[in-house]
């Protein structure tokens, strides 16, 4: 049952950090569609990382488990821009939009988005 996956495996045991009422409701629009839910992609990362010359914010939850942070280490080291931030935030899963800390997703953002320009020396 989706409940339940979410609810308890997902979050690995670190549902306080969640507002539970957050599955329950996105259970409740989503069970229309059906009650089968992909796995996801196995194939990561997407694209090449050398190929991304913007600027990059990467934030991932603490308790992600997607990907491991050596792996996504891999990627943010192999990025051409200099102008790239790698961000893990505490007491959060793979969707820190949905946590009870969610503050520190939008922080981060803001942060990364807000910051000064880099000035050019040498």
């Amino acid at each position: 049952m989706i409940a339940v996956y979410y609810g308890q495996n997902r979050i690995a045991g670190h549902a306080a950090g969640y507002d539970m009422a957050v599955p329950e409701a996105i259970i409740a629009m989503e069970l229309k569609f059906g009650e089968q839910v992909p796995t996801g992609t196995s194939n990561l990362p997407l694209v090449d990382p050398k190929n991304v010359l913007a600027p990059v914010l990467m934030i991932r939850g603490i308790h992600d488990g997607n990907s491991t942070t050596e792996d996504l280490m891999d990627f943010f080291q192999q990025l051409p821009n200099g102008d790239r931030q790698f961000v893990i935030l505490p007491y959060t899963a793979h969707s820190p939009g949905y946590s009870n800390n969610r503050h520190l997703l939008w922080y981060a953002t803001r942060n990364f988005l807000a910051a000064p320009a880099a000035v050019a020396t040498g």
